[in-house]
């Protein structure tokens, strides 16, 4: 018998095979996407790390701005410029913080610094500009944006709990209890968690979704809350909240949201209970064989986690499917949802207001151990989760002290690392001051908190017009509610759930976040409203004319465009490998010293400050080549231009006062050079004690001079 599709006449089989033909590329297309956004993104995280060292971040930096160039001058040459560029005013105030950063080297204490995270702006510039760019091109490949990013989170965190799964293969050395893999610091992974959480909650609800697929929502988000809370993070914990009460609050897909949310953190909540008991999992120094003992345990337990919850899906999808419940009572159980989150809040004050300290005391004790110092923490284990202490208040304080002596345009950018020294009251020190705000202020003073503020408000009213919240109209649900208005919801979401924890803690510092982020925050900023064309009409005037351009005219135009976009990001990409070139020569000519070969370490060391004229280290690198040779007095001259060019940086006065006192025997020169240093850093321990022997080695060389001189007279 002939099938339907055969009976049909010849032209409409030909229509029904390109349909078919276009869904499937369409569909492949998606899959190459979320693939290739994926790796990219876990890419980032694998190679930068936590974004502490120079070259990894460089790599990363530099490949972030060439995509991203490609992808606006891609934008540029298939739309072209429109007078109407959504997010183009978020897009231009992220330009405004990266040229800040850019200019901040002309005042900047730390100057070398400032070019570090001038490139790190450029690189998160790039990323931004990419999610705009990537929207203008193909706004309809939110899904694969979704799944791409999906995947690179849940590959990360999968990782984490790999290295306590088998700590014999990837990470034997490893001595904390907190997850920390691969960024090397715990509250990384955990807001990495926390961003993959909105996502989870997009599969499980999404409209027309294949069930396997969607019942991989269940176990991604345990796996997702188990990895944030073996990280002890309490500031992840605080933004995954955020997140998921913004999701239940704007979303009209509660019901949905609590079958998935339930038994998701259930489990997951009972897996960190168990691994919270195993001292192997959650203390410092434990021995690799009793970690692997606990690993092997934990990968079975999660194995059967994962098993039990993505048969729980399958079976939740398919019993909504069949016997969905009647509109009233989903109406009832999503305002329930609505009002549990509401209530929560009511119910602690409550508890509060019963316990012996009541409200009034129970805030102000925790706002006590929250902002001083002295307060102690559970450094390392799960305790730490139910304590407000935190050794942030320190950094915090340094970091206020800094931008009340720079309050205007702060010390420049990154200039906390090395400035916060001179009002050390404690010995602990950071590279960054743990919280976006108050490192802006250091760095930027309040001009950069200005820009900060009008990127957030410039973003806040993209992403408004993007998704249509306005008027009160988000809970009303219906055909408003289509499915890329919830997939750009959770791409707002994601970037939003970085953005609360950035503000407490300093994962604006680690790459692979942070673009994770801004791309996501790009894509909302640029779709621009749902159901408008990628490329609406500017003003008519501008239409008329270009309507009457020939079509070769009209590319010549885009490409006028295009091209200075590209060779802009090749001068920038150049720009941000600098850095490393220089500090890259340095190390070679330290080689070349201990090898004997003097001449070559010395050009090649010049070499490295014509690079980098900007640090003090490649003048170092030249003073310790003409003291291998023996020229103490150029030596001398090269460590008095390091602290020329660097007259703040403590490091660079403590060896020159340990060269003129160790090597020139001269104690007179070197008493002043290391009181700056101390005065620089008046916790150091190395300056104090060069200090000291400086001044008795001055006290001893003034009684021989004394003495010489009473026999001299005595004669």
């Amino acid at each position: 018998m002939e099938s339907h599709a055969a009976a049909r006449p010849a032209p409409a089989r030909t229509l029904v095979s390109v349909r078919e033909a276009v869904r499937r590329l369409f569909r492949s297309t998606d899959a190459a996407i979320a693939l290739a956004l994926a790796a990219a993104l876990a890419a980032a995280a694998f190679i930068a790390n936590g974004g502490l060292q120079l070259g990894t971040s460089t790599l990363v930096e530099v490949a972030v701005i060439v995509i991203g160039a490609l992808m606006v001058a891609t934008a540029l040459m298939v739309i072209g410029f429109q007078a109407r560029l959504h997010g183009g005013l978020a897009l231009g105030a992220m330009a405004a913080l990266a040229a800040l950063t850019a200019l901040s080297i002309a005042w900047s204490l730390h100057p070398a610094d400032s070019w570090v995270e001038t490139n790190r702006s450029l690189a998160y510039l790039a990323a931004f500009g990419a999610g705009v760019a990537a929207v203008r091109i193909s706004r309809g490949r939110w899904n694969a944006v979704l799944a791409g990013v999906l995947l690179a989170l849940a590959a990360i965190c999968l990782w984490g709990l790999a290295t306590k799964i088998a700590p014999a293969w990837l990470a034997p050395d490893e001595t904390y209890g907190r997850l920390r893999e691969p960024y090397g610091y715990w509250n990384a992974v955990g807001v990495t968690a926390a961003m993959g959480i909105p996502i989870c909650l997009w599969l499980a609800t999404r409209e027309g979704g294949a069930r396997i697929v969607n019942a991989l929502a269940w176990p991604l988000l345990a796996l997702f809350t188990v990895t944030l809370l073996l990280s002890f993070s309490r500031g992840s914990i605080v933004a995954a909240a955020a997140g998921i009460a913004i999701w239940l609050i704007v979303v009209p897909v509660r019901l949905r949201s609590l079958a998935l949310l339930l038994p998701s953190l259930l489990a997951a909540g009972a897996v960190t209970a168990w691994a919270f008991s195993r001292s192997a999992l959650t203390d410092d120094r434990i021995p690799l064989a009793d970690r692997k003992d606990a690993g092997i345990e934990l990968g079975l337990i999660l194995l059967a986690m994962v098993v039990v919850l993505f048969a729980a899906g399958v079976l939740i999808q398919r019993r909504a499917e069949r016997r969905p419940l009647a509109e009233p009572t989903r109406r009832r159980i999503g305002t329930a949802a609505i009002a549990l989150v509401a209530v929560i809040p009511v119910l602690v004050l409550g508890a509060l207001a019963f316990s012996d300290r009541g409200i009034g005391g129970t805030f102000s004790d925790r706002w006590h151990d929250l902002t001083q110092a002295a307060a102690v923490t559970p450094q390392n284990s799960p305790g730490r989760l139910t304590e407000t202490a935190s050794v942030r208040s320190i950094y915090w304080r340094r970091a206020i002290d800094v931008w009340q002596d720079h309050s205007l345009a702060g010390a420049g950018a990154g200039s906390f690392a090395q400035a916060q020294l001179r009002y050390r009251k404690e010995q602990a020190r950071a590279k960054h001051a743990h919280g976006y705000v108050l490192q802006t202020l250091a760095d930027l003073g309040l001009i950069g908190l200005a820009v900060s503020l009008a990127l957030l408000a410039a973003w806040a009213l993209a992403a408004r017009n993007t998704l249509d919240l306005r008027r009160g109209r988000t809970i009303a649900g219906g055909a408003r509610w289509g499915r890329e208005r919830v997939g750009l919801v959770t791409l707002a979401l994601v970037a939003v759930v970085f953005g609360v924890h950035s503000a407490i803690d300093w994962t604006w510092f680690v790459p692979a976040v942070t673009i994770t982020a801004l791309f996501c925050a790009g894509w909302v900023a640029g779709r621009g409203p749902i159901g408008s064309r990628p490329s609406e009409p500017g003003p008519p005037a501008l239409e008329t004319a270009r309507a009457s351009l020939p079509r070769g005219r009209l590319l010549y135009e885009r490409a006028a465009l295009a091209v200075p976009v590209l060779v802009v990001a090749a001068l920038a990409a150049l720009a941000v490998a600098q850095p490393w070139r220089a500090e890259e020569k340095g190390s070679d000519a330290l080689r070349l010293v201990a090898q004997g070969d003097y001449a070559r370490a010395h050009a090649t060391a010049e070499q490295a400050r014509d690079i980098n004229p900007l640090s003090p280290e490649p003048y170092f690198e030249l003073a310790a080549v003409e003291d291998a040779r023996g020229d103490s007095r150029a030596a001398v001259d090269l460590l008095e231009h390091a602290v020329q060019v660097e007259p703040a940086n403590a490091e660079a006065w403590l060896r020159l006062g340990n060269y003129l006192l160790a090597t020139m025997s001269d104690p007179t020169r070197a008493l002043p050079v290391l009181r700056g240093a101390i005065y620089l850093d008046p916790l150091s321990d190395a300056a104090r004690n060069s200090y000291l022997l400086a001044l008795r080695a001055d006290r001893l060389e003034r009684t021989r001079r004394l003495g010489r001189t009473r026999r001299q007279h005595g004669r």
